[in-house]
């Protein structure tokens, strides 16, 4: 048994349990709890934003009737008078390291009445902005842009920095796309197919959010994906894929080609995979089960999804 001391009064750290304790306090009201909250922000930002999860989980979970509240409006009221404390979080937020933590504090600075919905829309403008003047940007930034714009009420914001910007980088394209541009969307799709693995991985982030539905799109796409001669970035750009629904016959066939040309175990193994999860219909024939078993090569035992499709098609034959 292992006896441990404690925190006590004089312990540097007893400050930052209380502050935890009182959102983990179902005793106070939501109106204390908001003005502990503006206490929190009037420190030095830095401290504030060791607490930023447990404070957006508060504000998130504030419901409408609460915030009806009287007392809920007046401490609202309250902070949203404090220009100081808001210049300050704002001037961190903006300055933040992580975009993902920028536009954590950018949602929290609505909840609390810090920005109206046109000023949290122009923050999000800035933040995308200059994530967009940086070099590099890469699949966490995609991810947060169409998580961002999921309902598309950020849809054209960028068209401006779109048309100044110069650059062949997928990840650019993607954020852009995540944005609503069309033309954007094009080229994300187009790098899927790409040498480059680290392309591959932007353009799955971004599908993962905006995935292809366009029948025409997917047999684009699977064309351009067998013409690939990077068996790794193929194999990631068919994993993408496998989480789309193949229904297409033509689509089906590039595979089945793709599948007895290729002399490598992976690749075949990732083809097997999407036309797995694909349109029954549309891949069970005696011409896909014969091109199975004739083309495949020897393959790790712990990779059956070519066993596991050519047992689906003796099955159902």
């Amino acid at each position: 048994m292992v006896a441990g001391r404690g925190i006590g009064s004089g312990d540097p750290l007893m400050p930052l349990r209380q502050d935890v304790c009182m959102f983990a306090d179902d005793r106070v009201s939501p109106a204390q709890r908001l003005a502990s909250v503006h206490k929190l922000l009037q420190r030095p930002t830095a401290e504030s934003r060791l607490l930023l999860e447990r404070i957006e989980k508060f504000t998130d979970t504030l419901t409408p009737a609460e915030r009806q509240q009287p007392e809920v409006v007046q401490a609202i009221e309250r902070i949203a008078k404090d220009s100081g404390s808001r210049d300050r979080y704002l001037a961190y937020a903006r300055d933040a390291d992580q975009p993902v933590t920028r536009a954590r504090m950018i949602d929290v600075a609505q909840d609390i009445g810090w920005l109206s919905t046109g000023q949290r829309r122009e923050e999000l403008v800035k933040m995308f902005g200059d994530m967009l003047a940086r070099k590099e940007v890469a699949g966490p930034d995609v991810e947060l842009a169409c998580a961002v714009n999921k309902n598309g009420e950020l849809d054209g914001v960028l068209d401006k920095v779109a048309m100044q910007l110069r650059t062949d980088n997928v990840g650019h394209s993607a954020v852009l796309a995540c944005m609503g541009s069309a033309g954007a969307r094009d080229h994300v799709l187009e790098r899927l197919a790409s040498p480059v693995d680290a392309d591959v991985r932007v353009a799955q982030a971004y599908l993962r959010h905006r995935p292809i539905t366009d029948p025409n799109e997917l047999r684009v796409v699977t064309k351009a994906i067998a013409r690939m001669n990077a068996p790794e970035a193929q194999v990631r750009a068919l994993d993408v894929l496998a989480r789309h629904y193949l229904s297409d016959r033509e689509s089906v066939d590039t595979l089945k080609q793709l599948f007895a040309r290729t002399r490598n175990w992976t690749v075949q193994n990732a083809i097997a995979g999407v036309l797995l999860r694909a349109d029954r219909k549309s891949v069970h024939s005696g011409e896909m089960l014969r091109t199975l078993r004739e083309n495949r090569v020897k393959a790790s035992p712990g990779d059956n999804m070519v066993d596991a499709l050519i047992q689906r098609l003796q099955e159902s034959s």
